[in-house]
This record gives C-alpha cells, structure tokens and sequence, in this order.
C-alpha cells in the first residue's frame, strides 16, 4: 500500500492512499462473506453461499460497494499509521466504487491537533480564596428548613402579609378609558404575595387587605410585557381575597430537630449544618481557584482551531442537550417543536460554546501532554456506566455513549479534569497553609495515569475509521 501525505489548510492532511489489486481481491472475498451472511439464499445457509450465487441473488455492483467500504476502512487505519497522522476527527473521504482485478485509491482529508503554543500555566499569583460560613449562614439553613415543613393556616384576624398564600378574584380596567381588558380577569387565582407572579406592584398593593375586601389596585403594565397591545398601558384591577392562608413554620425545638436530622438537639443541628456548610465552602472555593487555573492557561496560549473540532464540539454539545431532554421524558424532536426552533437553529446558538470547549480541549490536552497525564481506560469504563441508565431506551444515544466517538468525548472530559486536579494538588502541596484551616481535612490526591509516550494523549483520541457510503457516485464521506 502507499500512502502520500500532503500538509492542507487550517491544520489538515490530504492522505492519497493506494491499495494493490491483491487488497482488493481480499476486500471483495471478505464483502461476499458479510453479503452472503445477511440474505436469505434459498438452499443454503447464512453465510454460506459460494460467490456465484452470491453475485447472482444479490448483483456485482452491490458487493463491490460493500468491498469499497472495506477497502476505505482498511486503507485509512493503515495510512494513520504508516504516515504517523494524528487524527483529530472523523476523516473526509474522497472515493469511487472499487473495480475487480486492479489497484484501488482514494484520498482522505484529515483533521490533525494544531500546534498550541503553551504560555505559561503554572506561575500564576493569585491564590484561591474561601469564604468560612458563619452563623447567619446557618441560621438562613435552618429558617429554610422550617420553610419546608411550614403548614397552611387560615387567617382570620388581620389582613394578608408578604409570604402569604392567597386566592384572589378581579377585573382589570384600562385607565384611560375605564374599559375592561380582554382576559384581564379570573374568579380563583392562587398566589404567594411576594413571589412577583404578577404585574410589578400588583402584590405590595394587596397587603393588610382582610377576606371579603375589595382593593383597587393600580399599575403599569411593563414595557416587556408579552401582550405587545399592553406595554406601557396604565391599567386599575377590582381585587377580592377569596381566602389567605398564611405559613406556619414549626418550631425550632428537638423535636424537629429529631423530625430533620439524625441529632439529638438544637446545638447538634447547628453543628452539623456548619460542618456541611464548610465542606461545601472549601469545595467551592478550590473549584473557583480550578477555573481560573484553565483561563490562566486559556489566556496565554496560542492555537488555531481547525472547523471540523468545533463542529464535532458542537456535536458533543447537542447530545449533552439530547441527554438532558431524555431525561426529562422528550425526544429531541419534541423539544425542537416545543422550543419553535430547528436542529440548525440550535447549533448555530451553541457555536461559541463549542468554539470555547474546542479551544479548552486542545490547550488542556497540550498541558496534559506536557504533564504526562493518560485516562485509565477503567475510568471511561465507569463513566459509561453511569450514564447508561439515563439515556436507556434512547437508541441514538445509547449508541453514542457505546461508540468510539462518545468514549472519546468522555475521554477527552476526563483528561482535561485530570490535569486541571495535577496543577491543583502540585499548587497546594507546594503551599499547604493556603488550604482553610476552619475547613474539612484537604481531600486526597487523585491517582493519575502517566502517558507512556508524548503522542499517546493524542492517538487516544483518534478518529473512528470512516465508512464509504453506499453510492457508485464520486462523494465525500464523513
């Protein structure tokens, strides 16, 4: 086989492959094989009829499509190697239908990993900082607690407050001319006064207003409002409270405390709540220092981004959405309708993202490099199978999260958190006391996975074979 590799345009290669006629002859045997074994040949068994027969049930040009397809598979993984090309994604593939009894070729245009000029990422000056939760902060834990065990209680001796729960009656009227407004009416509305459902003012107007009361209520409809007719219009609401119930929360004694938490009283939920809350004070602080660490490193690097990788970012980022949907009970499509937008639509929004994730790719895939920093292949293993149960019964992604591409995008994931945690822990080692001494003890240091070459961050994440399509035509094939 020879392999020609010609440098191209925004960090690609042109991969001019051919193939001698004894591949094509392999590749045409192995095609009447896979033909043969999913059709049903009256007299034999699958897979186990002879050419001839073959050719004649199913025709020559079909098998010689399914040995195009062969070939380009085959030809491309061995021009990777052979020509030491680095994929990035999928290639573009420039083919026709192989021909019996001569040598075959075709060309592939390759995304390969720009060079990224690495600033530096590690000398950075500012240090994390962590905010140690106080009292006020466990008190605000608590108050919501009660909240959420509040009950509702009619009220009867005083008019309604903020925070109450209401249902009101009324009629709105335009200003000007006193006129009713179309649909500006309800006999049983239910609202939290203070939870600014309705029109701004609306609510403050109805406190101290008892059961049975009329209120006129006067407002200004805002200049967003989504009736267009009524922006800006002046307009007076005949309100009536039809009930009030106010909440009730219960009170703090052991008690609830019991009711809440596995404590025995007061001082013990005030102890535990701060313990949690410091947890998450030091977690949040060390994720904040993290982020900026990567817009450090960001900021100082150098890179061109190839098209191809921020499409296949943007394809990450429309199956993260699909996921998220699934998980909901919605098809893509049902959201598509929903939202009143197209899948073009909705990429064409994400651009940025993905220009964004594509740029964080490569510059903390060339930090990771330069760290020596590889996935353990258990750990991919893991987060495939934590996703699973979520998109069960989703055909596309199931077979997304269980192709190469979604290992890759999940890869790719997991080795940008890793070195972002090896510059974090090497910082902190580096300044122990930096770490909260009112925080939890510091977590431990990951295990990380030294790559066994500078290349082998990058060929892990190398693109799927491509596959021909099934066409006699000259086509471009992802």
């Amino acid at each position: 086989m020879k392999v020609t590799s010609t440098p191209g345009p925004k960090s690609s290669v042109l991969l001019e492959i051919v193939m001698p006629a004894d591949e094509v002859a392999s590749a045409i045997s192995s095609a009447v094989r896979q033909v043969a074994s999913r059709s049903r040949i009256p007299g034999f068994r699958p897979g186990k009829a002879p050419r001839a027969v073959v050719e004649r049930f199913s025709g020559l040009a079909g098998i010689l499509e399914e040995a195009t397809e062969i070939l380009i598979e085959r030809g491309y993984r061995k021009a990777i190697m052979e020509s030491d090309t680095l994929p990035l994604t999928s290639p573009k593939i420039e083919a026709q239908p192989a021909v019996e009894g001569v040598e075959y070729s075709f060309s592939a245009t390759v995304s390969v990993p720009p060079e990224v000029k690495l600033g530096d990422y590690q000398k950075f000056k500012f240090t994390p900082t962590f905010e140690e939760p106080d009292a006020k902060k466990v008190d605000a834990v608590i108050d919501d607690l009660r909240d959420s065990y509040a009950v509702l209680t009619p009220v009867t001796e005083r008019g309604a407050a903020m925070g109450d729960y209401a249902i009101i009656s009324f009629t709105g009227y335009r200003a000007k001319d006193d006129s009713p407004i179309d649909g500006a009416s309800s006999e049983r509305m239910p609202i939290v006064l203070g939870s600014e459902r309705l029109i701004p003012g609306f609510e403050a107007q109805l406190t101290d207003a008892k059961v049975g009361d009329a209120t006129t209520v006067s407002v200004t409809f805002p200049d967003d409002y989504q009736e267009e007719s009524l922006r800006g219009v002046a307009a007076r609401f005949e309100v009536v409270i039809q009930e009030l119930r106010a909440r009730i929360p219960p009170p703090l004694d052991n008690a609830f405390v019991k009711q809440v938490a596995n404590v025995e009283d007061v001082d013990g939920l005030r102890a535990e709540i701060l313990t949690r809350l410091k947890s998450s004070a030091a977690d949040r602080g060390r994720h904040e220092f993290a982020d900026k660490i990567v817009e450090y490193a960001m900021e100082r690097a150098t890179v061109e981004i190839p098209d191809p990788l921020i499409e296949e970012e943007i394809d990450g980022l429309v199956d993260e959405l699909a996921r998220s949907i699934a998980r909901q009970g919605l098809s893509f499509d049902q959201y598509l309708e929903a939202a009143g937008k197209s899948a073009e639509e909705i990429r064409a929004e994400l651009r940025d993202r993905g220009e964004r994730r594509a740029r964080t790719l490569l510059v903390l895939s060339a930090v990771a490099g330069a760290e020596g920093i590889q996935v353990p292949e258990e750990l991919i293993d893991e987060e495939v199978r934590r996703a699973q149960p979520q998109v069960q019964g989703q055909r596309k992604l199931e077979a997304y999260l269980a192709s190469e591409r979604g290992r890759r995008a999940i890869r790719a994931s997991l080795r940008r958190s890793l070195v972002v945690e090896k510059i974090v822990e090497d910082w902190f080692d580096a300044n122990p006391s930096a770490w909260p001494n009112w925080g939890p003890e510091r977590p431990p240091r990951p295990v990380l996975t030294p790559a066994l070459s500078p290349a082998a961050s990058l060929t892990s994440g190398s693109a799927d074979a491509p596959k021909a399509k099934r066409s006699p035509a000259k086509r471009s094939a992802k």
